[in-house]
């Protein structure tokens, strides 16, 4: 029996993204399909989504859920990686940093924003990584993106260290979150630590630790720590194929609005988790104009 459903591991610092997938695929039997939602850098802790099986075809939804992290700066000192990884390029004293006026700077960011992202990064300029142009000491210029911090909160200032919680949007860098926050301080800054305490629907709290998963598997029990499709896609809206309408959905034909009930109202254009009327999913859908019918985006093969 094939295995599918997303795992939520708690990454340590240390291994990168990659190593984590690898060692969770030595687990399962062969040629099943593995891979990460969600890069974390490898002095990043936190929330990695495993994607294991058809499980693997939903990370497109949930690339781009809404993500919530917990970091440490260090206001004084700039590097080049904008971590504390890096080479020092300037350093100041800046003396404590009140949690109010930290609270201001952060605040500075809230909102939709233009974010440069930095040269150690794996983005491609030309056909080439970023970080492999800047491990060879060439600096390119990068073109702005667009992101969004939904919330940011500052938790604790000590000196010169500042820990604080933020919600953003795919494709935000949180050491150039860091970076800016000390370059508006005057003084720069850099990131110390960070941990992902939230992706979508996959929460820190309810995450295990992979040799956690290496002992169920070992007693054969791996599935139980296994996320279904189902709770995998919660941040989408419900809807339950009826009866009669399966068969013709997933041979490509749309569903009309008697071919299905929903949970909540449905978004013109949105994804919606698609059910059978045994309760699993069988894909997710986009919302048609008008609201009255759904179309495949994309069918789960179980």
């Amino acid at each position: 029996m094939k295995i599918i459903g997303v795992l939520n591991l708690k990454k340590m610092s240390g291994p990168t993204s990659h190593d984590m997938v690898a060692r969770v695929r030595r687990l399962l039997p062969g040629k099943t399909k593995v891979g990460h939602a969600g890069t974390l850098d490898p002095m990043a802790e936190g929330v990695l989504p495993v994607c294991v099986g058809a499980a693997t075809k939903i990370f497109p939804y949930l690339l781009d859920c809404p993500k919530t992290y917990r970091a440490t700066m260090v206001f004084g000192r700039v590097t080049d990686t904008q971590d504390i990884t890096g080479e020092t390029i300037s350093e100041h004293e800046t003396g404590d940093i009140p949690l109010d006026e930290a609270q201001h700077l952060l605040g500075t960011f809230l909102g939709p924003g233009i974010q440069v992202p930095p040269m150690f990064s794996a983005l491609k300029v030309g056909g080439t990584r970023l970080h492999e142009l800047a491990r060879a000491g060439k600096e390119v210029e990068r073109e702005g993106r667009k992101v969004e911090i939904y919330d940011i909160r500052a938790l604790e200032a000590e000196g010169s260290r500042l820990t604080f919680e933020v919600s953003c949007s795919r494709g935000t860098y949180i050491r150039t979150l860091c970076h800016d926050v000390g370059a508006l301080q005057g003084s720069g800054g850099c990131m110390e630590a960070l941990t992902r305490t939230k992706l979508g629907p996959f929460r820190l709290e309810d995450g295990i630790f992979l040799e956690e998963a290496e002992r169920l598997a070992g007693e054969g029990r791996l599935r139980e720590a296994l996320m279904t499709l189902g709770d995998a896609l919660a941040h989408l809206p419900a809807v339950t194929v009826k009866s009669g309408a399966e068969g013709r959905f997933r041979n490509g034909i749309p569903l009309a609005g008697r071919d299905f009930t929903a949970q909540g109202l449905l978004r013109e254009g949105g994804k919606v988790r698609v059910f059978a009327p045994g309760g699993d999913v069988i894909a997710v859908g986009r919302v048609l104009p008008g609201g009255g019918g759904i179309n495949a985006d994309r069918v789960f093969v179980q």
